[in-house]
C-alpha cells in the first residue's frame, strides 16, 4: 500500500550531509497513513532519498546508519528498520484511539561523530467500516488446533445443495462453500463477512459442467443471463439471495460486489453469488432459496435447500475458510467472522495492545442477560491501569427523585452482593474511583429485575410452579394452563362447559351439549345441529295421552299467570323510564338504522363462509376462524366475530355495530390502511351476526412478545429491530385513525395482531368510539351496567373525568411501547398492587409516578415512552411524531421492513 509523503529529499540530504561532526534539527513534515494499513507497510524510506553512494557505504558485513524513535509513539505503533534505513508500521493502527503521531526519529552512523534527527508528524485518517465490529450474536466457537494439514470453514455444512422443480427432487450439487475445492474450473473465490452477522461469497468460473451444467441452456435461454432467487428461512423470513450469472449476456455484478472491490478474472464465464443475512450462531441456519421460473415447458416452482451450522476457527484464526490471521492480543477473543477483538477490561485498539485506565463493573455469578429475582449477584469495581487512591460506590433508585446514597467506601477493587436480588435492590450503581493523580473515573450498572428464574413465580419468586400438560409460569400468576386444562398446575381437564387457555372461557353449547375442551366447538348429539346445537329435531308423532294433555293445560295456565304479572310489573315501570327510554331508543334506533346503510355493500352471503373452529372469546363475544370464498374465486381466512348469548344486551349490540362502522369507514377504499387489521365484510341477515376480518396466524403482539423472550432466554436474540418495526407499525396505524377521528380506547398489546408477514395491526375495536361529531365524550352508563376498563393503559384524564381523545390513545401506546421494551410483561406501577383500582392508579398517576424502564430498554427509546405520559395531553407527541421518532432509533424504514417483514 502506497504512503503518501511531502517530505523534502534535497533539504533533508543537505542536513544529514552538513551534520557530520554535530547533532542537528531537522524540519517537520506531515504524512497521512490510512488507520487499516497492513502492519509492516513502510511510512517513510529515507535510504531513497539519500545519495546511497555517500551515506551507504558498507565497510565489511556492518550497517553504518541506524534508526530509532525516541519520542511521541508510546504505544509501539511504528518501527524502524536499520537495514534500509525506513519507517514502517509495527502495529495495528486505531483512528478513534489516536489520530496523530508526533515522532522524533534519530538517525545515527558509526563511522561520524554525529546525531540526526528527524521530525515526522503522522496523520491517521479515518477508513469507513474499520475497525471490525464484533456482534455477539454471530460469535464463533474457538476450535483447538488440530493440526496444520486439517482443514476448516468457520461455516460447515453437509457439502450439499439438495434442488427441485414443483417439489420434485432434481439434483443434488455441491455446497458453493467447497465448490472450489473440488472443480478445477473455479479461477474466482471471493468472501466479505460482514460485521452484521452477514456472509459475501462469490465463485467464478469458465464453465459448468457436471450436474451444473442444466443451467447453461436456462441462462442463455429465457433467463437472458441472469437469475436471481430471494432465500427464505423456514418462518419465510427473507434471509438472503442468489444470483447466477453469465457474464458473456449480463455483466452486472451484484451491488455487494462492486462495493468491495472484486476484480473478475479474465476467464471467468459464470459467476454464483450467495448473500446471507443475521447468521446467528445459536441454531442450525437454515434456508429455502425458491422463485418461479420460466423454462420451455413453462412457469415452475425452482427451490434450493442447505443447511448450515456456525463450526468457528481454530484459535488465532478466522474467515470463511479460516486462514487469515487473528491480530487480538491480552486475552482478546477474536470473532470467526471477520477477526474484530473483543477487549478484555483494561485493553483498547484494533488489537486490544494499549493499555487504557477504564473503571469496569462486571456482574457474577453467572453475568447473563437476564437478572433473576431470587438469586444471588455480586457487583465487582474492576481498574486495571490505574493507581487507586479512593474508590466509592453510590447507589440511585429507579425514581430520580430519591437522591443518590454511597452505600460503600474501599482503596482496592471492591465488591457488594446482593443475596438475593429484589425489586427493591433495582437501580443504578455507580462505581467512582480517584486515582492518585487526582483523575477521576467511574461506571455505572443499572440493575432492573423484574422476572423470576424459570420454574418459580410469587412476589419474591419463592414458590415453585412446576407446571404439567405444556403450561406455562408466569411472574405472577402460576401456571398458566394450556387450553383444556385448570389447576395449580395445570393437572385436571376443563370442567363441563369450560375450555380454553386456564379453562377461562365458557362455552354456550344448548341442548346439553358438550364442548371441545380446546377450542370451544360444539359437539352435537343425535339429533343436533347449528353452531351452538341450537336445532332439534323433533320425531312427527301425532300421538298424544291424556298425561301429555293435562301437563299443557297446566304449563298454559302458569304462563298465563306470568304474562300477567310481567305485563302490569312493566306498565308501571315503563311510567317512570318512559321519556328517557323513548330518547335513548330514537338515538340508537337512527344510529342503527344509518350503519346499516352504511354495510349494506359489505353484506356477506353466509353460505359463503365455512366456519372451523374457536380461537377465542372476550368479554362479549366470540371469535371462530373460518375460511371466506371471495368474489374472485378463491377462499381467504378469516377471523368472524359474534355477539355471545348470553351478553346480547343493548350496549353490546350497539358497540358491535359501531364497530363494524368503524371498520368500513377506514375502509371506504375497500383497501384500509396496513397497520389496521383488514376488513372482509358483515353477516347481518342471519343470526348470529358476525362480523368479518383478516386471521391473524401470529395471534396478538403480546403473545408474539412472550414467544421472543422466550427465545431471547437461550439465544440472546432480543430481535430490536422487528420489535421497533412493531412500534412504527401501530405509530402509523394510530396516525390513520387520529386522520379520520377515530378513538380506539383501547390500544395495548393484546390488541394488536401480528399478520404472516411480520407486520403489527391496530384490531378489536369493541372500546372504539366515533367522534367525528366531538373531539371528546364522558364515560356512561349503558342501561345500566358498568363498563370494564384498561385502567393501567388509561391516560390521567381519562381516569378522572372519562375523557377519551386521540391524544389519551398516545397515552396508551406509550403504555403498548413500555410492552414491547418489556417483551409483554404485565405493567406495574412501583409502591402500588399489581391490580390498583382507579383512585388508587390516580394517586400513583399525580405523584408522578410512572412505569419504570424495562430492562435492555434504551434511554433514547425510554424518553418516547414517557413523552407519552404528558400530563398535559396538548404537549404529548403526534402519532406522526412518534414514527419519526422510532424511525430515528433504528435504521431506515426499507431496511428495517428488508429484514423483518420480508418486503411486504
Amino acid at each position: 500500500m502506497a504512503v503518501r509523503t511531502t517530505f523534502p529529499a534535497v533539504l533533508l540530504m543537505a542536513v544529514l550531509l552538513s551534520g557530520l561532526q554535530l547533532a542537528c534539527q531537522n524540519i517537520s513534515e506531515n504524512i497521512e497513513v490510512p488507520e487499516d494499513v497492513s502492519v509492516g507497510t513502510t511510512v517513510l524510506r529515507l535510504r531513497d532519498l539519500l545519495d546511497a553512494s555517500v551515506c551507504f557505504e558498507e565497510h565489511g558485513n556492518g550497517t553504518f546508519w541506524s534508526i530509532n524513535i525516541t519520542t511521541g509513539d508510546d504505544f509501539g505503533r511504528f518501527r524502524g528498520l536499520d537495514e534500509n534505513l525506513s519507517l514502517i508500521v509495527a502495529a495495528p493502527l486505531d483512528y478513534e484511539l489516536s489520530s496523530r503521531y508526533n515522532l522524533t526519529v534519530e538517525l545515527t552512523h558509526n563511522g561520524y561523530m554525529g546525531v540526526w534527527y528527524v521530525n515526522l508528524v503522522i496523520v491517521v485518517t479515518d477508513v469507513p467500516g474499520y475497525p471490525p465490529l464484533y456482534d455477539k450474536r454471530c460469535e464463533t466457537p474457538v476450535l483447538p488446533a488440530g493440526g496444520s494439514t486439517e482443514d476448516y470453514t468457520v461455516l460447515s455444512s453437509d457439502g450439499f445443495i439438495s434442488a427441485s422443480i414443483n417439489g420434485g427432487h432434481l439434483i443434488i450439487t455441491t455446497d458453493i462453500i467447497e465448490w472450489h475445492e473440488r472443480d478445477p474450473n473455479v479461477v474466482d473465490n471471493f468472501v466479505v463477512m460482514g460485521d452484521d452477522c452477514s456472509s459475501r461469497l462469490l465463485v467464478g468460473s469458465r464453465t459448468l459442467v457436471g450436474r451444473k451444467a442444466f443451467l447453461i441452456p436456462w441462462l442463455k435461454g429465457f433467463a437472458a443471463g441472469r437469475i436471481e432467487v430471494p432465500c427464505y428461512d423456514k418462518k419465510w423470513k427473507r434471509k438472503g439471495k442468489i444470483t447466477i450469472l453469465d457474464i458473456s449476456l449480463d455483466i452486472k455484478l451484484p451491488k455487494w460486489a462492486q462495493n468491495s472491490g472484486y476484480s473478475k478474472d479474465e476467464d471467468v464465464q459464470y459467476v454464483f453469488s450467495i448473500e446471507m443475512n443475521e447468521m446467528w450462531s445459536t441454531s442450525p441456519y437454515w434456508i429455502r432459496c425458491s422463485a418461479n421460473i420460466t423454462l420451455f415447458d413453462g412457469p415452475v416452482l425452482g427451490e434450493a435447500i442447505a443447511k448450515y451450522n456456525i463450526t468457528g476457527c481454530p484459535e488465532g484464526k478466522y474467515g470463511l475458510y479460516c486462514d487469515k490471521n487473528c491480530v487480538c492480543k491480552n486475552g482478546a477473543r477474536c470473532h470467526g467472522f471477520n477477526g474484530a477483538c473483543e477487549c478484555r477490561p483494561g485493553w483498547r485498539g484494533r488489537a486490544c495492545d494499549i493499555p487504557w485506565p477504564e473503571v469496569v463493573i462486571t456482574a457474577t455469578l453467572g453475568d447473563s442477560v437476564v437478572k433473576y429475582i431470587g438469586t444471588n449477584l455480586t457487583l465487582t469495581c474492576l481498574t486495571p491501569h490505574i493507581q487507586v487512591a479512593n474508590m466509592t460506590w453510590l447507589y440511585q433508585t429507579g425514581n430520580e427523585d430519591t437522591g443518590t446514597n454511597i452505600i460503600e467506601e474501599a482503596v482496592q477493587n471492591g465488591s457488594i452482593s446482593f443475596r438475593p436480588i429484589s425489586e427493591s435492590t433495582n437501580g443504578k450503581y455507580t462505581c467512582v474511583v480517584k486515582a492518585e493523580d487526582g483523575k477521576l473515573f467511574n461506571a455505572i450498572y443499572v440493575l432492573n429485575a423484574t422476572q423470576c428464574p424459570p420454574n418459580y413465580y410469587g412476589k419474591v419468586c419463592s414458590q415453585v410452579c412446576d407446571c404439567q400438560y405444556g403450561g406455562t409460569c408466569d411472574r405472577w400468576e402460576g401456571c398458566l394452563c394450556p387450553p383444556g386444562r385448570r389447576g395449580d398446575k395445570c393437572e385436571h381437564p376443563c370442567a363441563p362447559g369450560t375450555f380454553g387457555l386456564n379453562c377461562s372461557m365458557n362455552c354456550y353449547c344448548q341442548n346439553n351439549a358438550s364442548c371441545d375442551a380446546v377450542n370451544g366447538s360444539c359437539i352435537c348429539a343425535e339429533g343436533q345441529s347449528g353452531e351452538f346445537c341450537q336445532v332439534v329435531f323433533v320425531p312427527d308423532n301425532h300421538f298424544i295421552s291424556d298425561d301429555q294433555v293435562l301437563v299443557v293445560l297446566l304449563v298454559s295456565v302458569l304462563l298465563a299467570i306470568v304474562v300477567i304479572g310481567c305485563i302490569v310489573t312493566g306498565v308501571l315501570v315503563k311510567r317512570g323510564r318512559r321519556r328517557l327510554r323513548s330518547l335513548e331508543q330514537t338515538d340508537v334506533g337512527s344510529l342503527e338504522l344509518s350503519v346499516m346503510e352504511t354495510l349494506s355493500s359489505w353484506e356477506v352471503d353466509k353460505e359463503d363462509i365455512r366456519f372451523e373452529h374457536m380461537i377465542g372469546e372476550g368479554e362479549f363475544g366470540h371469535v371462530v376462524r373460518g375460511r371466506l370464498r371471495v368474489p374472485e374465486g378463491y377462499e381467504v381466512l378469516v377471523a368472524a366475530k359474534s355477539i355471545r348469548p348470553d351478553r346480547m344486551t343493548a350496549s353490546a349490540v350497539r358497540d358491535f355495530r359501531r364497530e363494524m362502522d368503524i371498520l368500513s369507514r377506514i375502509h371506504e377504499d375497500k383497501v384500509g390502511h396496513p397497520n389496521v387489521v383488514k376488513f372482509h365484510g358483515v353477516v347481518t341477515k342471519s343470526d348470529p351476526q358476525y362480523l368479518l376480518v383478516e386471521y391473524a396466524s401470529n395471534e396478538d403482539m403480546r403473545r408474539y412478545l412472550w414467544s421472543i423472550r422466550e427465545e431471547c432466554k437461550t439465544t440472546g436474540h432480543t430481535k430490536l429491530l422487528q420489535r421497533l418495526c412493531f412500534a412504527h407499525d401501530v405509530a402509523s396505524g394510530l396516525s390513520e385513525l387520529a386522520r379520520l377521528k377515530i378513538v380506539h380506547r383501547d390500544i395495548a398489546a393484546r390488541n394488536v395482531v401480528i399478520s404472516d408477514r411480520k407486520v403489527a395491526k391496530i384490531a378489536d375495536f369493541g372500546l372504539s368510539r366515533d367522534v367525528y361529531v366531538s373531539s371528546a365524550y364522558k364515560r356512561t352508563n349503558q342501561g345500566g351496567e358498568e363498563e370494564l376498563l384498561p385502567l393501567k393503559w388509561m391516560a390521567v384524564e381519562s381516569l378522572r373525568d372519562g375523557v377519551y381523545t386521540c391524544e389519551s390513545d398516545v397515552w396508551s401506546y406509550g403504555v403498548l411501547l413500555w410492552e414491547i421494551a418489556s417483551f409483554g410483561e404485565e405493567p406495574r406501577y412501583a409502591g402500588g398492587p399489581m391490580h390498583p383500582n382507579v383512585c388508587t392508579l390516580l394517586e400513583l398517576l399525580r405523584k408522578g409516578v410512572r412505569l419504570q424502564q424495562p430492562e435492555n430498554c434504551s434511554q433514547p427509546l425510554y424518553r418516547i415512552i414517557r413523552s407519552c405520559w404528558i400530563v398535559d395531553p396538548s404537549k404529548r407527541p403526534t402519532p406522526e411524531e412518534l414514527c419519526q421518532k422510532i424511525d430515528q432509533l433504528g435504521p431506515p424504514r426499507h431496511a428495517a421492513h428488508l429484514v423483518n417483514h420480508d418486503l411486504r
